[in-house]
């Protein structure tokens, strides 16, 4: 049986709670997003996926891993954005948030940088509220305490691969109450998979015959080296996923299409074919 360290994070990409039909505000989820550290740095990888859960439909063509810099990519995990059928536009989007803040302030681990992104996100968020009517407001998302979405940095630091992960909590109030809690990082030894993850998991502890594929358990973290591991070694392994994610685990709404990053320790961020 396969076995990932289970520091999961699931995702719910785009979504929106309470009166979204009166708001024609729409809600879209689902994502799959696979780290693997190889011999040169890190390779990330995200599916396309943008499903609309209210209208029933689906696109194949987002991009999820966003440059953060010269050594940095970055995906947004849960409720990262509302989608106004209206004006067909996105009313609030954590990925352009974030990205407009990264084009202007590359990533850099320090108080300076995440202390920005933290007002950047409030400043819109708080912006995008005070649009809309509170009854159409995201419900607090207590299942999850009161998460609102995750952002998720892939950096090399002294030639390691590492990940911070930022929460932004939110409840809904008629004064909202908005929270960005500080980054929490880690190491990246074996292959970590997010949003989607926990789906996938469970799939493979429940299929001996498909986690037992040499092509997949070479990846177990029990047996897996970085230092053995190339590029295109990665690559194959998140297409595995996203495509046995896409067709075994049908309800995560993952595309079977997907981009990658690499961030060398040398060269530093390329995108991947």
């Amino acid at each position: 049986m396969i076995v990932f360290r289970k520091t999961l994070i699931l995702f719910a990409f785009l979504l929106i709670a309470a009166n979204s039909a009166s708001a024609q505000i729409d809600r879209e989820r689902g994502t799959l997003v696979v780290a693997v550290p190889v011999d040169v740095g890190l390779v990330a990888c995200a599916d396309k996926r943008l499903y609309n859960a209210d209208a029933g439909t689906l696109t194949d063509d987002f991009v999820k891993i966003r440059r953060a810099g010269p050594n940095a990519v970055f995906a947004a995990t849960h409720t990262v954005g509302f989608y106004d059928r209206k004006s067909r536009l996105m009313a609030f989007d954590a990925f352009k948030v974030t990205q407009d803040y990264v084009d202007k302030n590359p990533y850099r681990n320090d108080k300076e940088f995440w202390d920005g992104l933290k007002l950047a996100i409030l400043q819109r968020m708080f912006t995008y509220l005070s649009t809309q009517p509170y009854s159409t407001w995201p419900e607090t998302d207590s299942a999850n305490r009161g998460l609102l979405f995750n952002l998720i940095f892939y950096s090399i630091s002294n030639g390691k691969p590492y990940s911070q992960t930022v929460k932004v909590l939110y409840e809904k109030k008629r004064t909202p109450v908005m929270t960005v809690l500080p980054p929490v990082a880690e190491i990246i030894d074996s292959p970590r998979l997010a949003g989607k993850g926990r789906d996938v998991l469970k799939y493979l502890d429940r299929t001996p015959s498909v986690a037992n594929d040499p092509a997949i358990l070479r990846f177990d973290e029990r047996r897996f080296l970085a230092s053995t591991t190339k590029t295109p070694d990665a690559i194959e392994f998140a297409r595995k996923l996203f495509v046995l994610t896409s067709t075994a685990v049908p309800q995560a709404q993952v595309s079977p299409t997907f981009d990658c990053a690499l961030l060398d320790r040398n060269s530093g961020y390329r995108a991947l074919p």
